[in-house]
């Protein structure tokens, strides 16, 4: 109701009329004659966690369970339950173990799916080359693991009916990964990408997009449900989140609002053009403001020839500002920009500790890893830029004290009085890597560490080649001079 407030309010009452006729289905989610059977004999069962993997738990459940697969004349069930024999599990403890009853509740649920006929002829061949080589004379059963895991992610978040319809829509192994590290983040949505599967058809995309985009995705695709399977195929196609306005928009008069959908025309008629223009505007507004405070704080240039050299660097110093403010201007109104997640193929790693609480868990300490992805080359321009800024006003200052009408003395006593501000660049490179190393651990924005480090490192770079450069030639002509 949340989720869809125009939804019926009556559906509620429907919901539970159906329950209080068939019980079954607060753990089933509908007609399942197979696992009815399951439930018709399970004594344990606890209505406030309507899953299958938690009904598989209870010893009792699992042995009856068990003696009834047993008696299939299906050969594939009968290949799944003897996996029950294998060693050299990594993530799994065996069943045999005091602590195996997890791995013991997924295989008969894996059975239980076969029985029904529940996987697609893909990935059944995916479960059946995994079955090969847990079973070769040089075992491997790392594959045959990793499906099984895909499994009882998806079976602790689901009821039966859900974790079928994920099943039959899931063409081959690797889309189940997906869809089980989807769930593993966000297990809340259960629901709404059962009702995605049965609405749009193509599972692999489908997969890639929510893997891809995260929150912002399934914010996405809430909206596009409601609308039709139209409106979901489109999002999908794009490959991009849907674009939500800023707050400060629904405040503008309407005057001002009229004209968008003939920018939106526009934009999508001519794309490269529009982000172009989109640039061109920011970039003249940060000019323009940038402009408007140099000349608040600093007084204009005066004269011809003389103060050509400190005109360009004022304009110079105005257009880092204006880029500056651009791309500021860019990421607030489009914060979007900083969420962004690289599409990788991660590995699927379950704590059994969450499903089974007093079973002890190893934890692999992660593999520290060096990504360049779209919001660490944003911070690093971001760095670049601010490092530009105060370079630039470094050579400013130095050109301010060539300016003064005074001795080559006086003039080396100002420059030792700007020492602290040429040193502005270290200072700034430091507060940048420290404020991202905040936001980083506070997961406000999802950036590798490289690009905290290079604010330091710009800082270094801007500052040696200010005071090298420039800085030292110059005092050492006026040193001569006054000598």
């Amino acid at each position: 109701s949340v989720r869809f407030p125009n939804l019926d309010p009556t559906w509620r009452v429907r919901l539970n009329g159906i329950i209080e006729q068939e019980p079954a289905y607060r753990w089933s989610g509908g007609p399942a004659p197979y696992f009815e059977q399951f439930l018709a004999r399970a004594n344990a069962l606890r209505p406030d966690t309507p899953h299958v993997l938690p009904a598989l738990l209870p010893a009792a459940h699992r042995t009856h369970l068990r003696g009834f697969l047993e008696q299939s004349p299906n050969q594939l069930v009968q290949r799944i339950l003897a996996t029950a024999e294998l060693s050299g599990w990594q993530r799994f403890y065996p069943v045999h173990s005091t602590a195996g009853q997890p791995l013991e509740a997924t295989l008969l649920c894996v059975a239980l799916l076969e029985q029904a006929s529940a996987f697609p002829d893909k990935l059944r061949d995916d479960l059946l080359r995994a079955l090969a080589a847990a079973e070769a004379p040089a075992p491997s059963i790392a594959p045959l693991e990793s499906f099984y895991l895909s499994i009882l992610t998806l079976a602790t978040r689901a009821n039966w009916l859900q974790l079928r319809d994920i099943i039959e829509t899931t063409a081959s192994e690797q889309e189940l990964l997906q869809f089980a590290q989807i769930l593993q983040e966000e297990p809340a949505n259960i629901i709404l990408l059962s009702a995605l599967l049965e609405l749009f058809p193509d599972s692999a995309a489908l997969a890639a997009y929510l893997r891809k985009h995260g929150e912002p995705g399934w914010k996405s695709v809430l909206t596009t449900l409601p609308l039709g399977r139209g409106a979901t195929e489109a999002l999908v196609r794009t490959d991009r989140p849907v674009y939500l306005p800023p707050a400060l928009w629904t405040a503008l008069p309407t005057f001002l609002k009229d004209g968008q959908p003939a920018f939106k025309h526009f934009a999508e008629s001519v794309p490269t053009l529009a982000i172009s223009l989109r640039a061109l505007a920011f970039f003249l507004c940060g000019f323009g403001l940038v402009h408007l405070l140099r000349c608040l704080i600093v007084a204009p240039p005066k004269g011809p020839a003389v103060d050509r050299r400190r005109r360009l660097l004022l304009n110079l110093d105005t257009s880092i500002g204006g880029v500056l403010v651009m791309l500021l201007l860019w990421m607030v109104i489009e914060p979007g920009l900083l969420n962004f997640r690289p599409n990788e193929e991660g590995v699927l790693q379950i704590r059994l500790a969450q499903i089974v609480p007093d079973l002890p868990t190893e934890v692999s300490p992660p593999i520290p890893e060096t990504m360049i992805d779209q919001v660490t080359l944003l911070i690093l321009l971001l760095f670049l830029l601010i490092q530009l800024l105060v370079f630039v006003f470094g050579l400013l200052k130095i050109s301010e004290v060539r300016r003064r009408d005074v001795s080559p003395e006086v003039k080396l006593r100002l420059l030792d009085n700007e020492e602290n501000l040429f040193d502005l660049g270290l200072y700034v490179g430091l507060g940048g890597t420290v404020s991202s190393l905040i936001l980083v651990v506070l997961n406000i924005v999802d950036a590798s560490l490289m690009a905290a480090y290079a604010s330091t490192l710009f800082g270094i770079i801007f500052v040696a080649l200010l005071k090298v450069a420039f800085l030292r030639p110059y005092r050492r002509s006026l040193i001569l001079s006054n000598a």
